[in-house]
């Protein structure tokens, strides 16, 4: 096992007495709503559901999008074998009600435990996990050491990291170096995460790319209804989309629309800022509609501001044109394959670091563009608009879209079979 830093023996120590301070933090998270109190004390492992017999896969997803990434890879592993059972756990309220909804017997939703001595060994005690699987960036210290302990299988899958938690990892090499270590499998998204993980110290035969399991998902359901009752409201308008956006996006995209004219959907990455998006272009001038208030769309509406979950195949399949957002702001920007997959041409900013090889190949056959900001979308949304090309494609000639489902699978059942 490789050294263990100061910082990091600070972290596990205090591991030991960080259970009313996590208390007092859950708490508040009740008082502003943050999370349901009728969950409360499953953070700190009740007994109310039991552990169900024979061998049991742990996942682990901290928000929204992980979640979703994970169903294709729970769908495959039961049909693969339905005597698996598998717990999941996620952190967020609205992970928790999208994952709720699964209705297999054999599948569990907890909400995730926290990482802190006491509660670790309680959970992995009474659950007795036989291989655990955490994706992205989910890295918790003490029940990763507790996982290693009790020599319990654990993959990082689905890996990527943002540009601020790289330069953490390369500040605090020698703790990254030690913490990932201590998976047994890690699939990377891209090759610059491999990269990094290779610089602060991970073996190199760890780390596999494997691409994003997001993008292994079925293309985003579309409801035919729906779209039909828009398209009799809106007749002949013009509709382009801004999709995911951030603060400091939604400006841009609004004054872009004073030029482009006819319809523009914002659909924002978190969509409890519904409300503030709508506000705002109704104080520039437009028809502003909340989708949360009334679903259907009026006729003299210029702005529909989508603040709804589960949509998004819906507002790309209404638009020629998109813009991604996460990308005239540094996010990192967001995953393009999902609106490619309905035939939506892309604008993106220059922050596209988070999936830079699946947009460079997009580029390369002139189905994304990137902009800079407010003229340059005019220019590209008009364009597009008045383009009598067709876009139809398979994705899979450009993007491999079931790489990394397959290598997961491949992974969970060797560590089953043979108990790493």
């Amino acid at each position: 096992m490789k050294k263990i830093s100061y910082g990091l023996r600070l972290y596990l120590f205090l591991s030991f007495l960080l259970d009313p301070i996590y208390f007092i933090y859950q708490l508040i998270s009740v008082l502003r709503g943050k999370e349901n109190p009728k969950r409360l004390w499953e953070r700190w492992v009740t007994k109310q559901i039991k552990r169900p017999s024979g061998k049991l896969i742990w996942l682990h997803a901290a928000s929204v999008g992980e979640s979703l990434s994970l169903l294709p890879l729970i769908e495959k592993i039961i049909a693969d074998n339905s005597k698996i059972n598998i717990l999941i756990t996620s952190t967020t309220k609205t992970s928790a009600e999208i994952l709720e909804k699964i209705s297999e017997p054999q599948i569990i939703h907890r909400m995730a435990p926290y990482d802190t001595f006491f509660v670790s060994k309680r959970f992995l005690k009474y659950w007795e996990p036989d291989l655990a699987v955490r994706v992205e960036s989910e890295i918790w210290p003490r029940i990763l050491l507790e996982l290693k302990k009790n020599k319990i299988p654990n993959f990082l899958l689905n890996a990527r990291f943002s540009k601020k938690s790289i330069k953490r990892i390369e500040k605090q090499a020698e703790s990254a170096s030690f913490l990932f270590s201590l998976f047994d499998r890690i699939h990377v998204q891209e090759k610059s995460t491999k990269e990094t993980l290779i610089k602060v110290g991970v073996e190199n035969q760890k780390i596999k790319v494997t691409g994003s399991l997001k993008d292994s998902r079925e293309i985003l359901p579309v409801d035919e209804d729906i779209i039909k009752k828009f398209q009799t409201v809106i007749g002949e308008q013009k509709i382009w989309l801004a999709a995911c956006t951030h603060p400091g996006e939604d400006e841009i995209v609004l004054n872009a629309h004073k030029k482009i004219g006819g319809i523009l959907i914002i659909a924002p990455r978190h969509i409890e800022r519904g409300k503030q998006i709508a506000s705002l272009s109704r104080s520039m001038g437009f028809s502003t509609q909340l989708r949360s208030k009334a679903t259907n769309i009026r006729a003299e509406t210029a702005v529909y501001v989508a603040d709804t979950m589960g949509e998004m195949g819906i507002w790309y399949s209404l638009s020629r044109a998109a813009f991604i957002g996460g990308s005239l702001v540094d996010k990192g920007g967001h995953n393009p394959v999902e609106a490619v997959q309905l035939n939506t041409f892309i604008l993106h900013g220059p922050h596209i670091y988070n999936s830079e090889e699946k947009y460079d190949k997009l580029q390369e056959v002139g189905l994304c563009f990137q902009v800079s900001g407010e003229k340059d979308i005019i220019q590209q949304i008009l364009r597009l608009q008045g383009s009598n090309k067709k876009l139809r494609l398979k994705l899979n000639a450009l993007i491999d879209t079931q790489t990394a489902l397959k290598e997961a699978l491949s992974a969970i059942n060797f560590a089953l079979k043979h108990r790493l």
